[in-house]
């Protein structure tokens, strides 16, 4: 089982992703996750970091999934961690919110792969998609 040191410095690394593209887009996290499809992104990108830390379905990665929106949420007055983590779970069959999920899991993978290609799909969705 991962301690709760770990699993934060797991979500640091998501938030900080996240929280970068976030900025180049000028948009507040509540703005992003509004979006089903901004939500799923960063749902994407959470579990695939779990993914790659090995933390079993259960528990770790839904306590990992919690701790990293509890992050972002710190940044946002606009919904609560747990709303984001109700409407993440709730929206699964969504296919805007599968699509952000895959985008986020593929963002990850590719940097994972090469530290060079910085995630950007989320502000590429903020730029274009919304206002």
């Amino acid at each position: 089982m991962a301690d709760a040191e770990r699993l934060e410095g797991i979500a640091d690394i998501g938030r900080r992703m996240i929280e970068w593209q976030l900025a180049l887009a000028t948009k507040e996290p509540g703005q992003a996750l509004k979006d089903l499809w901004g939500l799923g992104y960063c749902f994407g990108v959470f579990d695939a970091l779990a993914q790659r830390a090995k933390l079993d379905d259960g528990a770790e990665g839904f306590g990992l999934i919690t701790i990293s929106f509890l992050g972002l949420a710190n940044l946002s007055e606009q919904m609560t961690a747990a709303n984001w983590v109700r409407r993440a779970l709730d929206s699964q069959t969504n296919a805007s919110f599968q699509q952000g999920a895959v985008a986020g899991v593929s963002d990850i993978f590719r940097w994972l792969a090469d530290t060079s290609e910085h995630p950007k799909a989320l502000f590429e969705h903020l730029e274009h998609f919304l206002i």
